[in-house]
């Protein structure tokens, strides 16, 4: 309320209210043209009659509006007035709006969220059973009113991706999507209006932190006008918006120094998805000289994590674990991981072992090279809430930039914090992450290869030269890229 009661009532500003306006509608406009023309990627379409090329050159064209619009060098002292405010949320609700009826572009992802709120809504562990057991006749293990769901939610489990793979979502995922269930059985809107109520969520609680730092309120737009995240969450349905409201209450807690709520809401953000765990060294390093509270933190981020998790863990992580098969094998749009899984294949060839995969080396490296660097992150004591919050930003970009799954909408956890802590380089990878929707046209032709060898280093490249420069340009030790 405070931080509403500073704002300007005045009309001051309306012409740079106006100009706002105008390039919000420029970002806005290329998104709505992909509502309309969402159609046409209808399921049952072929790859090759879809209108791929045009949607990837509007999804980068509003990137890149984006892109201009938040790198703007007044862009931080703009004035803000209510107007403004109101402007800006009103255009970035408006996409979101439009994409609420929208067929998802080439990705099926919402499938499994349906078929897995069904399932939690009527009683049923989705942990337990794999879409393609449920389908098997022959499978006589599986519940009949369990077989009857399916019936009733026909053909949405046999439209499920990876059928043979028991769910990956963990406990307050599974939460989410019955409740979407519960709203309307079998909608993509009702799933749609259970994220855009955690987008909403989210927004307040960006507002409430940059208030807190006493930081310029455009931040929100870096947030709110985010283009790639308009298109996953919404058109295509992707339920990683739930997690910000965690992750942010994490922060929140961790720069107000009440380190041990800070803790619970990580456990909770686990039991959403599992990578947050690794913003727990950040969460924990200001109580390393405070044994007592660093023991109740870390039982407080167990207990409530194990707690959530229960469920999925006593489901089995065995043969047919979706969780089990991603960190074991799956590997999709990455560059930097390519680098280092060469390295681990010409390690086991100098070896010349095969005791180990070359996959599961790699992956280990990633994990050693993810560890150090968070060790690095934390390893002065700072109480100072903007380094805290620059510490969140450090070690999940680390944890994107090193994934062997480098999907468009992972991208998306970097930016709650990049609303505190604006990188142009980070902020790159909105417009460059379209090009990742090329590979369903190439492969469509049999030519995966030109985008899995290609242009996947378009995607990330730019980025990691931008890297490189703020850092030379900054000179301020080995983080100073991101001061």
């Amino acid at each position: 309320m405070r931080c509403l009661e500073r704002l300007g009532k005045s009309n001051v500003f309306e012409r740079t209210v106006f100009r706002w306006g105008v390039a919000g509608i420029l970002l806005v406009t290329p998104l709505l043209v992909i509502a309309m023309i969402s159609h046409r990627f209808d399921y049952d379409l072929n790859d090759l009659s879809k209108p791929i090329l045009l949607t990837v050159g509007l999804l980068m064209t509003s990137g890149f509006f984006y892109l201009l619009i938040v790198t703007l060098p007044h862009f931080r002292v703009s004035p803000q007035s209510r107007s403004w405010l109101l402007c800006i949320f009103l255009l970035g609700l408006l996409p979101r709006l439009a994409m609420f009826t929208s067929t998802p572009v080439l990705e099926d992802d919402s499938y499994r969220y349906l078929w897995d709120g069904g399932g939690s809504a009527n009683g049923f562990n989705p942990s337990r059973y794999s879409p393609q057991e449920v389908l098997d006749k022959n499978a006589r293990h599986i519940p009949a009113a369990l077989r009857r769901l399916a019936m009733d939610a026909d053909p949405i489990p046999k439209r499920i991706n990876y059928p043979w793979l028991r769910t990956i979502y963990p406990p307050l995922t599974q939460c989410a999507f019955a409740l979407a269930h519960r709203i309307t059985p079998w909608s993509l809107p009702a799933w749609r209006l259970v994220l855009l109520l955690m987008d909403l969520l989210t927004l307040c609680m960006i507002f409430k932190i940059l208030c807190r730092l006493n930081l310029p309120l455009t931040g929100l737009v870096i947030y709110w006008w985010n283009p790639l995240l308009i298109k996953e969450i919404y058109n295509s349905g992707h339920m990683d918006v739930l997690i910000f409201p965690f992750v942010l209450a994490a922060l929140y807690f961790s720069i107000h120094r009440r380190h041990l709520f800070a803790a619970g809401a990580l456990g909770l953000a686990v039991g959403v998805k599992f990578w947050p765990v690794v913003l727990l060294p950040v969460v924990l390093r200001p109580l390393l000289r405070k044994p007592k509270y660093l023991v109740s933190a870390a039982l407080i981020f167990g207990c409530i994590s194990i707690g959530v998790l229960l469920p999925f863990l006593l489901s089995g992580l065995g043969l047919g674990s979706g969780f089990v098969a991603y960190q074991r094998s799956w590997e999709m749009n990455d560059a930097l991981f390519m680098v280092i899984l060469w390295v681990a294949q010409h390690m086991q060839e100098l070896l010349n072992t095969h005791a180990f995969s070359a996959q599961r080396l790699a992956r280990a490296l990633v994990a050693v090279i993810l560890c150090f660097w968070t060790f690095w992150v934390v390893r002065k004591a700072d109480d100072d809430p903007l380094e805290t919050s620059r510490r969140f930003l450090l070690v999940v970009a680390a944890l994107f930039l090193l994934s062997p799954t480098q999907f468009p909408w992972y991208s998306l956890w970097l930016l709650p914090f990049l609303t505190i802590h604006a990188r142009t380089s980070l902020l790159l990878l909105t417009p460059l992450l379209s090009l990742y929707y090329l590979r369903p046209y190439f492969s469509a032709r049999g030519m995966a290869g030109i985008h899995d060898n290609g242009i996947v280093w378009l995607e990330f490249v730019p980025v990691w030269i931008l890297l490189v420069w703020e850092y030379f340009k900054r000179r301020k030790g080995f983080l100073g890229f991101f001061v």
